[in-house]
């Protein structure tokens, strides 16, 4: 069995970067022994771009037809309903028991953690029958 090498105090504290080049900047500045953060801080920023719905009731519902839903499309439905959260936005899979892109949740497990109503196959008779509501607060 070999020993393992005993850690310095240098590796102890040497940190991860995404690349060799981050690295070498890295470097660069410890050698000039100027002080930095390294990814310490998280930015937001939205991007500008237009959805196209595929169905819109006259109702006012918004209908999505997935049969497979891309992480792209997961991404940029929740960042629409966060933007535009007075937008009825809903799902019709072709089969909501199917996994997402890049997760173990499938179609209808998404919705249910993300609240946007889902169907499978059709649209409900329910919600071509449904009244939407005015922004004061009642039916039209």
């Amino acid at each position: 069995m070999k020993k393992k090498k005993p850690v310095t105090k240098k590796e102890k504290t040497k940190k991860t970067f995404r690349s060799l080049f981050e690295e070498s900047i890295a470097c660069n500045l410890t050698k000039r022994k100027v002080e930095y953060d390294y990814e310490s801080i998280d930015i937001s920023y939205t991007t500008i771009r237009k959805y196209k719905p595929d169905f819109i009731l006259s109702n006012g519902i918004i209908i999505e037809a997935k049969g497979y839903f891309r992480s792209a499309d997961q991404r940029k439905h929740k960042l629409i309903k966060e933007q535009h959260p007075d937008l009825d936005i809903r799902f019709v899979f072709q089969k909501a028991s199917a996994r997402v892109q890049g997760s173990q949740m499938t179609c209808a497990q998404w919705c249910d953690t993300y609240n946007f109503q889902y169907s499978e196959t059709y649209i409900p008779k329910n919600w071509i029958d449904e009244l939407t509501l005015t922004k004061k607060g009642t039916h039209d």
